[in-house]
């Protein structure tokens, strides 16, 4: 069987590995890696020698190949011996098989064991009483290792390195394809500043800036992918080595996607700002300023903790987005089922009837103030016994909706249906709202008041 007819490369699972590949199909603009061939090969092992004997590079290529040619300040022919290198693996590839002993492809056999010198992250040549079973290093096939060393062209600078892996083709093209067009840039305008680098250092924000910035900035149906989404924050240095993973949950990326075409778009933008701290927005003048403060939104997202106080303001008495936006985010993101969202809505709806037609400002001031699941219920109760005076056709809500509905998880989820009752409130009363802001401005609740009329 001829090489140049076979299959060399096939996606692996190894971030590392497949990061490789996307580098070749990207650098050689081939779609997918059963395409690639050996003069694929030769060809970007020729263009990229330069690019990593570069100042930049070189220093980028240190934090993940410690002690190889580049770097190993004895190697006094680096060029040489990087091409040397690099043209032996080339001749060791070989077509995938069924099997093999390769820890990453497991379709190639071992001809020599890897170290950290050329795979990240795995064992330190002589000290080797840290890893399994003594061993220097990790069983790795010439394929996969010539791969790996392509893995920089795909890395992403933020303080560390980060390196993004996903099984979405195409969320993976299309960032490969981004990378690559900067190190492009960096060789047209001879200005190599190191892996891709936006001057992020905070590497939760730079994962959500990097998705975001793939779904607006290519015209893809990207609310029909379900992608498995990590990114590796590591270094690779012989002392200190460090890795951090960051997962991304396939509804959050659908979330993201769904906002690309929300005509509520900007008030998400609104609700991403209000999620960084320690930012004087007073003396802002560019998001350099503040992208890689922390963002309790992001964060939240990616540890499953719910974002629905940011849709709020209670300063101001407004909603940003609307409860289209809010709904689907709790269905696709929360998974909160459709009845009690319904729930919610109605009861919101009752609520914001209520205050209106009463013009009682202070139930509303004391919905926002409670800092309790029991005051919380106090007032639903306070409000539900005035509609009964009032000869209200209809009650705030049944036993069931208040168990199943309201507070399926009693006091733990508490906070959560509170931030969903005043979102619907802001939200239908906000031209009424700006009219009150003078009694509003004056009105001031003491949650000791509040605490009196339990027993009422």
């Amino acid at each position: 069987m001829k090489l140049n007819n076979s299959i060399i490369y096939q996606f692996t699972g190894n971030p590392f590995v497949d990061a490789g590949i996307w580098a070749i199909c990207g650098w050689v603009e081939k779609g997918k890696p059963e395409e690639l061939n050996k003069e694929d090969l030769k060809r970007i092992a020729k263009d990229i020698t330069p690019l990593y004997l570069t100042s930049a590079w070189s220093k980028s290529i240190y934090s993940i190949f410690p002690n190889n040619p580049i770097t190993n300040p004895s190697v006094k022919d680096k060029e040489s011996r990087l091409k040397e290198f690099l043209n032996n693996l080339i001749e060791e590839v070989e077509p995938i098989n069924d099997s093999g002993n390769c820890i990453s492809c497991g379709r190639r056999d071992v001809k020599v064991i890897r170290t950290k010198t050329e795979i990240p992250l795995i064992g330190s040549g002589g000290l080797i009483n840290y890893f399994p079973f003594g061993q220097p290093g990790a069983d790795y096939c010439p394929s996969c290792t010539l791969a790996v060393q392509f893995s920089p062209l795909v890395m992403y600078s933020c303080v560390k390195l980060l390196l993004l892996h996903s099984n979405s083709g195409k969320v993976m093209r299309l960032w490969s394809k981004d990378a690559i067009q900067d190190i492009r840039r960096q060789i047209l305008m001879k200005d190599f500043t190191g892996c891709f680098d936006e001057n992020y250092k905070n590497p939760r924000n730079a994962l959500f800036h990097i998705i975001q910035n793939i779904i607006t900035k290519y015209d893809e149906r990207w609310q029909d992918e379900k992608p498995s989404i990590s990114l590796y924050h590591f270094t690779n240095f012989i002392q200190g080595p460090d890795l951090n993973v960051y997962n991304l949950p396939t509804p959050v990326f659908r979330f993201i996607a769904y906002l690309k075409q929300h005509p509520k778009y900007a008030d998400w933008k609104r609700i991403l700002k209000r999620g960084y701290v320690y930012v004087d927005w007073n003396k802002v003048k560019d998001e350099e300023e503040y992208k890689n403060k922390i963002n309790q939104v992001y964060d939240n997202l990616l540890n499953g903790i719910s974002i629905t106080r940011f849709f709020i303001d209670h300063k101001e008495k407004t909603a940003y987005g609307d409860w289209d936006l809010l709904s689907y985010y709790l269905k696709e993101v929360r998974m909160m089922e459709k009845k009690r969202l319904e729930t919610l809505k109605r009861v919101g709806d009752e609520l914001s009837e209520y205050i209106k037609n009463t013009q009682n400002i202070k139930r509303l001031n004391q919905l926002e103030q409670a800092k309790k699941y029991e005051t919380l219920r106090n007032i639903l109760r306070l409000i539900e016994k005035d509609r009964v005076k009032k000869s209200s056709n209809k009650a705030l809500f049944t036993l069931d909706e208040f168990v199943t509905d309201l507070f399926p998880d009693g006091y733990l989820g508490w906070k959560e249906t509170q931030d969903l009752l005043i979102f619907r409130v802001y939200e239908n009363l906000h031209d009424w709202l700006v009219e009150q802001k003078e009694l509003l401005s004056e009105l001031i609740v003491e949650e000791e008041v509040m605490e009196e009329k339990n027993n009422d």
